[in-house]
């Protein structure tokens, strides 16, 4: 049959001819500003499809739909009017949650330019994939007012519902994960949030260690999402919360996108770990590498000039992170990486031209042939150990000291580790990799110039 478009104020529904056989239900009430509430559910394309009124037995069609603005529910009710005649309600609005508010006019069912006139506002909220209830209030003092209950007709479309963000979801994998900032209410803390998406599930996890032993806040953009619950571990404290769509036993279901928003552990007023997390959008990294933008935290340390020497290096992206140590010039043999006073590793060193050298790599996500990346080294001491002997020391950075491809802006960190750029820096006499204007290490070593864009000076 031929396809009929019902236009209202600022947008455009296309109608099938096939749907005047059936009984549709309006959804709507318009532009109420609320706040969302917990919700077991968040409204996805998995309920799209036909539902019916169970008090009057009537039906109604429901569509979800993208707009500039965000995703949007349309829906069509075939009803009467005050004087008992057949009447089309349209309506269409914005998804908050578990709930849409639309408003709603009239159409009329056998022509597409006959025009509309407005008919009131009706609010949907669903309870899970196959069961919810329509508020209705007409402008018209004459038609009723009310609420009525809604459920599935439509058994495929309940199939493929979870009620979680993975209903909508149908584009490339995503995997991100982010360290969190330590805000200093309890330095010793650190965290890390991970969000992946790929086509049969979403996945939210947030990790914290070294929290005192109690219970804190999980919050997304401002909302309190689950209570993550610190309690004594091996290694001193850890917590951890998921959310998982579809849902899995032991998790929460997923009814929220974190991608972009604030994420925040806290107690009452006090906020303990903060990070904003990314969006699934890629593209450089400041130094031209894979995974979206990357924020790089480096510490160096040297004995002597020309001395032993090892770098640490962290990484973040947006689609993952890494953290790698190197050793040079050091006696042949292996060593132990001490991090937070756990031993996460072995560095062999070995003889190569000109010295020696060797290196550790961990990754998050994991990868074949390194290590996993399951804890934070910021803030943390950072130990190359021989027999239990230190031989190297130093504290890594909390705050990032560059880009990916260079770690330009000067800086001035502690002895023995900068890799500031464009005006060099204050660091004491050990290493420098200051920039344009070169540095203020004593004579014998200096390693200014042109800023760290593109790498910096060997000894």
């Amino acid at each position: 049959m031929a396809s009929l478009a019902i236009r209202g104020p600022g947008w455009e529904v296309p109608m099938s001819g096939t749907r005047t056989k059936l009984a549709f239900t309006a959804l709507a009430l318009a532009a109420a500003v609320f706040a969302p509430a917990t919700q077991a559910v968040t409204i996805t394309r998995g309920f799209a499809g036909l539902w019916h009124d169970t008090n009057a037995k009537r039906g109604f069609s429901a569509e979800i739909v993208d707009a500039a603005s965000g995703k949007q529910l349309v829906a069509y009710w075939i009803t009467t009017d005050a004087a008992g005649k057949p009447m089309w309600v349209i309506g269409q609005g914005p998804i908050v949650g578990n709930r849409a508010v639309l408003a709603a006019v009239v159409g009329n069912s056998a022509t597409a330019s006959s025009g509309t006139q407005s008919w009131g506002q009706i609010t949907v909220a669903f309870s899970d994939c196959a069961h919810g209830t329509v508020t209705f209030a007409p402008t018209d003092s004459r038609q009723q007012r009310g609420q009525t209950t809604i459920a599935r007709l439509s058994p495929d479309g309940g199939k493929s519902c979870t009620g979680g963000i993975s209903d909508d979801h149908g584009g490339a994998d995503v995997r991100i994960v982010q360290f969190f900032t330590n805000t200093g209410a309890a330095p010793a803390a650190s965290g890390k949030a991970r969000f992946e998406a790929r086509s049969d599930r979403s996945d939210f996890k947030v990790e914290a260690e070294d929290l005192p032993i109690g219970d804190y806040s999980l919050r997304v953009a401002g909302a309190e999402k689950a209570t993550l619950t610190v309690a004594t571990s091996a290694n001193g404290t850890e917590g951890e919360v998921e959310f998982r769509s579809p849902v899995e036993p032991g998790k929460i279901l997923l009814d929220f996108d974190p991608r972009g928003q604030r994420v925040e552990i806290a107690q009452g007023d006090t906020v303990f770990l903060t990070t904003k997390l990314g969006t699934e959008s890629g593209g450089g990294d400041n130094g031209g590498g894979a995974g979206g933008a990357v924020d790089r935290y480096e510490l160096r340390v040297e004995a002597q000039h020309d001395g032993p020497e090892f770098k640490a290096v962290l990484d973040s992206r947006t689609l993952g992170s890494e953290f790698r140590v190197e050793l040079e010039d050091v006696a042949v043999g292996s060593y132990t990486l001490n991090v937070g006073g756990t031993d996460r590793g072995t560095i062999d060193v070995v003889a190569v031209e000109g010295g020696t050298e060797g290196e550790v790599e961990f990754r998050d996500p994991p990868e074949p042939d390194h290590l996993p990346l399951d804890f934070d080294p910021r803030g943390q001491l950072v130990q190359i150990l021989d027999n239990g002997s230190v031989v190297l020391s130093g504290t890594f950075p909390t705050q990032p000291t560059g880009g990916g491809g260079g770690n330009g802006g000067g800086g001035d960190d502690g002895g023995g580790d900068d890799n500031g750029g464009g005006s060099g820096n204050g660091d004491p006499s050990g290493d420098d990799n200051g920039g344009g204007g070169g540095n203020d290490d004593p004579p014998g070593d200096d390693h200014g110039g042109g800023g760290n864009g593109g790498g910096h000076g060997r000894h």
